[in-house]
């Protein structure tokens, strides 16, 4: 299968940014141990200077890997040859997502009580009770039973996308029937739901499954703009215009994404076969790295407490690098050893 390997990249720089825009939990009022005051003292963060950007707005990878989501999924399930059934297409988002979720639940879990007992708090997140360990369990954490993240917070965007992949599903016969008629129908009928107010507001988890939609087949309807364009070239400059229009005014998060994804589409043409390997390992990364930070940066906090070593290592650089370094050492190893190799074994083993 083609794979599309500066896209592999986007998806790492994008989970980099998530890593980065949550280096703020290493102080207060996000960890117990620290002494310094995230909102006071957040300039003091390592390289500011050059990362504020990440810093301040990186929680955007979130909207961001969603397009992603919608441009692999239409690369991977439509215009097929063989259609995909339904126990395939669900086994494989389960085999591919569910293990290291239920693993860093169980993790954050057992550091969270760890953190109870010895510090008298728990860090990061504060909501980790009993009911909010079922919603987690279940993979419905953000459905708008409670509001509030919990347990490992970043899996709420996997949990508002789980939603979005079954209208996905179920969008397929007609999607290969009528093409980007009927992806950008959707995407005119999850529009108008935001904006006549019947998705309750940026407050609902309604608005959060419509946002995420519109994002999800934004990125369809990349997938079909891609297809259809013969000289590829052409996208880098039409990409580069819509980002350019999605600063014009108020930003534009909506056409920012896809333009980006679009982009990124485009520099295909560009890609070189020493790239393809280093592109796709750094793909691969992505979603150990965006579910084991959390866990890892709890970990951090308390064996430091322990140690009672200064909280001022957060702000110098060497901690910063070694920290990313971490981060992508621990979700190769997550990656090769407990995610490809579980998804491999859950998808024999049902076929």
């Amino acid at each position: 299968m083609k794979k599309f390997y500066f896209i592999e990249l986007l998806r790492f720089f994008t989970a980099l940014s998530v890593i980065i825009y949550h280096y703020r939990h290493f102080f207060k009022p996000h960890s117990s141990f620290s002494t310094i005051d995230y909102v006071v003292g957040k300039s003091a963060q390592p390289f500011y200077s050059i990362l504020e950007i990440f810093y301040n707005y990186g929680d955007y990878g979130v909207p961001m890997f969603w397009s992603i989501s919608g441009f692999v999924f239409a690369f991977v399930y439509l215009e097929k040859k063989e259609s995909t059934s339904g126990k395939r297409f669900f086994i494989n988002r389960f085999s591919r997502l569910y293990p290291l979720h239920f693993a860093t639940l169980i993790i954050v879990t057992l550091l969270q009580t760890i953190s109870y007992n010895f510090l008298g708090s728990f860090q990061i997140y504060e909501l980790n009770d009993l009911y909010h360990f079922f919603l987690n369990l279940f993979f419905i954490s953000s459905w708008g039973f409670e509001k509030g993240i919990s347990f490992n917070g970043p899996i709420w965007s996997v949990s508002v996308e789980l939603v979005i992949y079954f209208l996905f599903f179920i969008s397929i016969i007609n999607l290969n029937k009528y093409n980007i008629k009927f992806a950008l129908l959707v995407y005119l009928l999850l529009l108008a739901l935001d904006k006549t107010g019947i998705d309750g507001g940026d407050a609902s988890a309604i608005a959060l499954f419509v946002d995420c939609g519109k994002l999800f087949f934004s990125g369809v309807l990349v997938f079909y703009f891609y297809s259809k364009v013969k000289n590829k070239f052409y996208l880098i400059f039409i990409s580069i215009l819509f980002i350019f229009l999605s600063f014009l005014g108020n930003f534009k998060i909506f056409l920012f994404f896809p333009s980006v994804l679009l982009l990124f589409v485009g520099f295909e043409i560009f890609i070189h076969d020493k790239l393809k390997k280093p592109f796709e390992f750094f793909g691969n990364l992505t979603y150990a790295m965006y579910l084991l930070h959390i866990p890892v940066q709890m970990l951090i906090i308390l064996i430091f407490s322990y140690l009672n070593i200064f909280s001022e290592i957060f702000i110098t650089g060497y901690f910063f690098v070694f920290y990313v370094l971490m981060m992508i050492i621990l979700s190769f190893l997550c990656y090769k050893f407990y995610e490809k190799p579980l998804f491999n074994k859950i998808r024999s083993f049902s076929s």
